[in-house]
C-alpha cells in the first residue's frame, strides 16, 4: 500500500473478515474522512443517504418525525458503522435523518465504492452479510425493548444490554425517546439507578 495513514476503519473491517492486499489498496484509495459538530445532520429524511460511516469518536442518532415529534429510534457510537438502511442499501431517499450529538469523528464510503467493493472482493460480500446480520440483532433488540411493558423494565434492559456508557454522553431526552418514556420517567428512574449504583459500591 501507499504511505497515506491507514485508516481506523480499516483494522475494524478486517476484524470482521480476513482482507486481501488489493481490497486493502482500493479501500485506502476510496475511504474519506469527516468531522460533524455536535447538532450537525450526517444526513435527512426525504434525501439519498450514500455514505456508509464508521465512527471514529463520537455519537450519532437516527431519528423520525411523527406527528411533529422527534423520536429517536437507535444510538451508536465509537467503532461502529451506520447508515441509513433505506436510504443507503437501497439508494432511495432515506426515512430517517441522523445528527451527531456530540462531536463525532468519521470515516466513510460512499456508495458506489461499496457497490464497487461487493462486485469485485469477496470479502467485502462477507462483510456485508456480517453488517446486515448486527443490524438484525439490534433491530431485533429494539423491538424487544419497546415491548416491555414498564419503564423500568425497558430501562433495565437497556442497561443490561451494555448501554450504561450513554447515561454520561447522550443528552437524556434522547434516552428518554429511545425507551419511549417521558423525559421526567427517565430522570425519575436515572435517580433510583445511581442510588443504587453507590449503595452497592459502598456496601
Amino acid at each position: 500500500m501507499s504511505d497515506k495513514k491507514i485508516s481506523f476503519s480499516l483494522y475494524f473491517l478486517e476484524k470482521i473478515n480476513p482482507l486481501s492486499h488489493d481490497f486493502k489498496v482500493f479501500y485506502q484509495k476510496c475511504v474519506k474522512h469527516a468531522y460533524y459538530k455536535k447538532g450537525e445532520f450526517l444526513n435527512s429524511s426525504g434525501t439519498i443517504c450514500n455514505k456508509l460511516f464508521y465512527i471514529k469518536k463520537g455519537i450519532i442518532r437516527g431519528f423520525h418525525i411523527i406527528e411533529k415529534k422527534e423520536i429517536t429510534t437507535w444510538l451508536s457510537s465509537d467503532n461502529e458503522l451506520v447508515t441509513s438502511i433505506t436510504g443507503f442499501f437501497k439508494n432511495t431517499s432515506a426515512k430517517e435523518s441522523m445528527q451527531a450529538i456530540e462531536d463525532t469523528y468519521v470515516e466513510y464510503l460512499e456508495y458506489n465504492d461499496f457497490q464497487k467493493a461487493l462486485d469485485k472482493f469477496p470479502e467485502m460480500t462477507k462483510i456485508f452479510t456480517s453488517l446486515l446480520i448486527e443490524y438484525y440483532i439490534h433491530a431485533e433488540n429494539r423491538t424487544l425493548i419497546s415491548r416491555i411493558p414498564s419503564a423500568k423494565g425497558r430501562f433495565n434492559h437497556f442497561l443490561k444490554a451494555g448501554n450504561a456508557f450513554l447515561l454520561d454522553r447522550a443528552p437524556h431526552k434522547y434516552l428518554a425517546s429511545l425507551l419511549s418514556m417521558r423525559p421526567e420517567t427517565f430522570s425519575r428512574l436515572l435517580s433510583t439507578y445511581q442510588i443504587d449504583l453507590v449503595s452497592e459500591i459502598q456496601s
